[in-house]
C-alpha cells in the first residue's frame, strides 16, 4: 500500500483538526461526564468561538430542564490573568450560549446589548440557581 505524501497527510490533519479549533480548552473538574459526550463538546464548542484566544477554563457542567446546560466559564482578561468564574447558559437545541454579565456591564439599560445581556441574565437565574 503507498504511503500518502507530506501534502495529502498536512491536507487531512488541518481537514480533520478544523472542528475542534474553537473548542475550549478543557472542562476543568470532570463536571463533562454529567452531561455527556455529545452535548459536553457542544458546549465546549460554542464557548471555543467565544473564547478561543482567551483559553477558557470551563466547570460546574449540569443538565438543566430539557436541552438547557449550565456551567461556569473563566477566561484571561487582558492583563494575561483569570478574571473569575462567571455562570453560562447553553440551549443545545438551537446553540445558544450566553454568559452571565458581570455587574458593571449592567449598570447603563440604554447601552447596547443590554436586553440580551439581562436575557442571559434572567436565564440563568431561571434555569441553573438551585
Amino acid at each position: 500500500m503507498a504511503m500518502p505524501s507530506p501534502i495529502a497527510l498536512a491536507v487531512a490533519l488541518s481537514i480533520s483538526a478544523a472542528p475542534l479549533a474553537a473548542r475550549a480548552q478543557t472542562v476543568e473538574d470532570g463536571s463533562d461526564a454529567a452531561i455527556g459526550k455529545a452535548a459536553a463538546g457542544t458546549v465546549l464548542d460554542l464557548i471555543g468561538q467565544r473564547f478561543k484566544d482567551l483559553e477558557p477554563k470551563v466547570t460546574a457542567l449540569r443538565r438543566a430542564d430539557g436541552s438547557w446546560i449550565c456551567g461556569s466559564v473563566n477566561v484571561k482578561n487582558k492583563d494575561g490573568r483569570y478574571a473569575g468564574e462567571r455562570g453560562f447558559v447553553v440551549d443545545l437545541s438551537n446553540a445558544f450560549f450566553g454568559r452571565v454579565p458581570d455587574g458593571p456591564e449592567l449598570l447603563n439599560p440604554r447601552a447596547p446589548g443590554f436586553q440580551a445581556m439581562e436575557q442571559v441574565r434572567q436565564l440563568y437565574f431561571q434555569m441553573c440557581m438551585d
